[in-house]
């Protein structure tokens, strides 16, 4: 695709692509045939009989790649929230460069698609309000994507206010009773299984006690 092109190729035609919107097929007299996005495309005012220079293939081969990275992350961000570690990573395992992903993910952030407090904020209110994690499991939930603890620890906070660990605990023994059919009373399976979900002990025996 991005073979060295004939010095003073003529472009004859700029042909859509069937299969992808907004890319074209750039058609040089030479037999040259090389893809692009419609977003590069009209970057660089490209029109039919237009000589292609080596210098101009290298500034179009650069912002497809940028574009091409750009696009990937956007479509991440489309299904949901993401950290900046999170997509960083995505883009990695994709094979780009990682100074290439940080000039786009510095884009992103400055734009707003990229918020690492708003997607903080969203997270920790799944895991508390929706999963019903105690505090040390939200944490560890949370080690993967690089927050900050100055960012993470005050939402946290402002959650649990909402959501005390009580009365979390107490819903998840209400529901465990309801599923197993059991009294509660001191059952080592569910004192275990609310430690899995990130509790202390404190916390679980203050419960067990009421």
């Amino acid at each position: 695709m991005w073979r060295q092109l004939n010095l003073n190729n003529i472009i004859e035609s700029i042909i859509p692509q069937k299969r992808s919107k907004n890319r074209f097929n750039i058609h040089c007299r030479s037999g040259d045939v090389f893809g692009i996005s419609g977003d590069v495309l009209l970057m660089h005012g490209i029109t039919v009989g237009q000589d292609i220079s080596i210098d101009l293939l290298s500034k179009i081969k650069a912002d497809e790649l940028f574009h091409s990275i750009r696009s990937k992350a956007l479509n991440f961000l489309s299904y949901r929230d993401r950290s900046t570690k999170e997509l960083e990573r995505s883009l990695l395992q994709k094979g780009y460069h990682y100074d290439q992903i940080k000039i786009i993910l510095d884009e992103l952030t400055l734009k707003g698609y990229l918020n690492d407090k708003k997607f903080t904020r969203v997270y920790a209110n799944h895991l508390i309000k929706t999963k019903l994690l105690g505090k040390i499991a939200v944490i560890n939930r949370f080690m993967k994507h690089n927050i900050p603890q100055e960012v993470l620890n005050p939402i946290m906070d402002e959650l649990y206010v909402e959501c005390p660990p009580d009365h979390l605990i107490k819903k998840i023994i209400k529901k465990r009773m309801k599923l197993d059919n059991q009294s509660m009373g001191h059952n080592k399976k569910m004192i275990d299984h609310l430690r899995r979900k990130g509790f202390t002990w404190d916390e679980i025996s203050s419960c067990l006690n009421d």
